[in-house]
């Protein structure tokens, strides 16, 4: 019984954790337009990927 709710309880936590929405501002200067700036907010999987398309574009992101 005892593993179990532990168990339950590691499950839950990963889920919460795993479903927040994360935010990055993400910058770039483009030699024609200037710096400019995005905000990136998503969670999960969706986050990781839009920070690494941003950054393999030439942006810099940070938390």
């Amino acid at each position: 019984m005892k593993k179990t709710i532990i168990l339950a309880s590691a499950i839950a936590l990963i889920g919460i954790t795993s479903s927040c929405e994360k935010c990055a501002t993400c910058t770039i200067n483009d030699p024609d337009q200037g710096k400019m700036t995005t905000e990136v907010c998503s969670n999960g999987n969706a986050y990781q990927s839009a920070i690494k398309v941003h950054e393999d574009n030439g942006w810099e992101c940070v938390n």
